[in-house]
């Protein structure tokens, strides 16, 4: 791999973004196939909001991109947010790009096609690999709701997409459509917790993988 190389990983919150990001990292490493691996979430971007609305509302002003929710999450208010956070996503990634680097991408969205068109630049998508996460929607909540309670118990920092937030913006999405892009991608199945079946998966994203690098 010559240049620098996007995988987005692409699913409800919850689906198990940040495992499948880890198995491939590793395998990308063992099997030579980048030099640099690397990871941008748009979540941080998107807290950084919530926390300035919160401290907003402290001082007395209007809050401008959400409103907070009975479970202790957030639910977003001002739709433009969720561009405005991908566009700022793929300036880093033009910043980021180097020979032999991959950078995985996280996020979330319940239209995937016009947000991947509309918000990354050619340049970012001409070398890109779309990975959707397969998880249904009742299985991420209860993800969410563990991890949640799990770094709470740890005392860390953690957040909470609340169910408000879930069923408002993630019940469904139009992962059937991403071939309408006309950029390489899988869907990889991890819906079952505690078994062998994302071990095969990763098998099928690697394979891919190996064949989009061939030649360089």
């Amino acid at each position: 791999m010559k240049t620098s190389f996007q995988i987005f990983l692409l699913g409800t919150p919850g689906c198990g973004k940040s495992e499948i990001y880890r198995r491939i990292h590793e395998r990308l490493v063992k099997e030579g196939l980048a030099e640099d691996v690397t990871r941008i979430d748009d979540f941080p971007k998107l807290h950084s909001c919530f926390v300035a609305d919160d401290q907003a509302e402290e001082r007395g002003e209007q809050r401008k991109y959400s409103r907070k929710t009975e479970d202790g999450g957030w639910l977003v208010t001002n739709p433009e947010v969720w561009d405005e956070l991908l566009r700022r996503v793929d300036s880093d990634l033009r910043e980021m790009r180097r020979e032999r680097k991959v950078i995985f991408v996280e996020f979330a969205r319940p239209d995937m096609v016009r947000s991947i068109r509309e918000n990354f630049s050619e340049e970012i998508l001409r070398s890109s690999f779309l990975l959707y996460i397969f998880c249904p929607f009742d299985i991420c909540w209860e993800r969410n709701v563990r991890r949640h309670e799990a770094a709470l118990a740890a005392g860390t920092d953690d957040h909470l997409v609340s169910r408000e937030e879930m069923e408002s913006t993630y019940a469904s999405d139009d992962h059937s459509e991403l071939h309408r892009l006309g950029l390489p991608f899988l869907v990889v199945d991890n819906h079952l917790d505690g078994t062998e079946l994302l071990g095969y998966e990763i098998e099928k994203v690697m394979a891919m993988l190996r064949k989009l690098t061939e030649g360089d």
